[in-house]
């Protein structure tokens, strides 16, 4: 089916237009102001995510290169047809998603929400699918105190309203829902261009009639008041017209990069964001979220027909990050958000990103990284809580008929022969967070996740707290 604003679009977005088109991008790096001077405490981190992570995916073919280890995902497992599966909007991978983000010191994730309405061609069921990684995680009967706000990101026309409207509403029920320092539910949407935006929405006069629309219909519903907010590229120049049309604050979703197919040190890609906090900070008339890009490098996504036919062929690209860059830009982002008078209301900075392997920015566990950047963000915040002990699990290869699982588990160090799992270099790499080890490991047999009579064998690993 052809779609007038494609669901794959939020890719596209991203490229097109840049987050520091006001800056150069050799800029020499900026000086900053020394680090932790805030306590972490007064800011909350929020993580970005890209949810179109799932078994049925050809998407995650891009990254089924040995060469990319460190970008693939912890949950990647084998197909029975050898490619690689990504099921990462599985309850299973979203329980440990909020294990992983609590280790790191996280306190929301932003997860990207695709309103399920056929207006202007788009199929709702494609939009459900894309839901799926939200709808597991609401399911979770425990998050360990991780919340979620919405990211609304694709435009919409104004009949669309009541259906953003009871979106929202319906998400707002439950207690999951980050809030603001004034009991406001922050929510986000993916702006990109002001004037496309508000076109949908006949113009600026209607961009402004949709948001206070929004506002009231939720807050009839809920008796929640919103915290609206913008997600911007080229923000000294957009910055100021979001909050004319209502918006309460603005971020950006990545500070992207030109495409003049050239390299840049990580501190320059730093620098840029930088410079772009310190522009909104200075021009802006209402709050700011400052992101932090803990990486920008598509290449890999090209691999794609579909990426390579809408996004720019030569990219630029931030060269891999020490953990003291990311560390002190981690600070910096959280003084930066601490110190700005209009942030009262909500004092956060927007991490990207929690799974954007194929763009180059994530936070999640890899195959060849493991936890660092878990441990990285959290000794940047220095936050290190204690995880109540948990169990991981994901199918193995290993095939039923020569494992003698019966009924109840068995132990992997007890295991014969027929038990032991196929080595894969892409697949099998489900760590336990930072500050916590394995305490045993064991096998079970059961259906699969897609609820198949056909019973496979599971691995179960069990985490517990390091003694300190």
């Amino acid at each position: 089916m052809k779609w007038t604003t494609p669901y794959w679009s939020i890719r596209l977005f991203i490229v097109v237009a840049t987050a520091v088109s006001s800056f150069s991008a050799t800029a020499q790096v900026s000086k900053t102001s020394p680090s932790v001077e805030v306590p972490s405490t007064k800011v909350t981190l929020g993580a970005i995510r890209w949810d179109n992570w799932s078994l049925d995916s050809p998407y995650g073919q891009v990254l089924a290169d040995p060469g990319l280890r460190e970008r693939v995902p912890y949950y990647t497992q084998r197909l029975p047809n050898g490619n690689l599966g990504f099921p990462g909007n599985t309850e299973r991978a979203l329980n440990a998603d909020v294990h992983y983000a609590k280790a790191a010191g996280l306190d929301y994730f932003i997860f990207g929400y695709y309103l399920e309405s056929a207006a202007w061609e788009r199929d709702p069921g494609r939009a459900a699918a894309l839901n799926r990684a939200l709808t597991n995680f609401v399911r979770l009967p425990d998050k360990l105190g991780i919340k979620y706000a919405l990211n609304f990101n694709l435009s919409f026309p104004s009949r669309d309203v009541p259906m953003v409207s009871a979106a929202i509403s319906k998400a707002l029920l439950g207690s999951d829902y980050m809030r603001t320092s004034d009991g406001s539910a922050p929510v986000f949407f993916l702006v990109n261009t002001l004037a496309t935006w508000s076109k949908g929405l006949g113009g600026e006069q209607g961009a402004k009639a949709a948001l206070n629309d929004i506002r009231d219909r939720v807050k009839a519903t809920t008796g929640r008041d919103l915290y609206l907010v913008a997600l911007l590229f080229n923000l000294p120049e957009t910055g100021p017209v979001a909050h004319s049309l209502g918006f309460d604050a603005v971020s950006t979703y990545a500070t992207a990069l030109g495409a003049n197919g050239k390299s840049l040190p990580y501190a320059s890609c730093a620098a840029l964001a930088r410079n772009a906090w310190q522009a909104a900070a200075k021009d802006g008339s209402g709050g700011f979220l400052p992101t932090v890009t803990l990486g920008w490098d598509y290449r890999p996504a090209l691999r794609d027909a579909q990426e390579k036919k809408n996004r720019k062929p030569n990219p630029d690209w931030c060269e891999a990050a020490t953990d003291e860059e990311w560390t002190q830009q981690i600070r910096d982002a959280i003084n930066e958000a601490a110190n700005n008078p209009r942030n009262d209301r909500f004092r956060s900075v927007v991490i990207y990103a929690w799974n954007e392997s194929s763009e180059g920015g994530w936070i999640q566990p890899t195959l060849s990284e493991g936890v660092r950047r878990l441990e990285v963000i959290a000794n940047a915040a220095g936050r290190h809580p204690t995880i109540p002990p948990f169990k991981l699990a994901w199918p193995t290869r290993i095939d039923p008929k020569t494992c003698p699982v019966g009924s109840s588990s068995i132990s992997t160090t007890t295991a014969g022969a027929g038990c032991k799992s196929a080595n894969d270099l892409m697949t099998m790499a489900w760590p336990c967070p930072p500050g916590m080890q394995i305490a045993g490991e064991e096998l079970r047999r059961d259906p699969s996740e897609e609820g198949e009579k056909i019973p496979i064998i599971w691995q179960e690993r069990l985490c517990t707290p390091q003694s300190r």
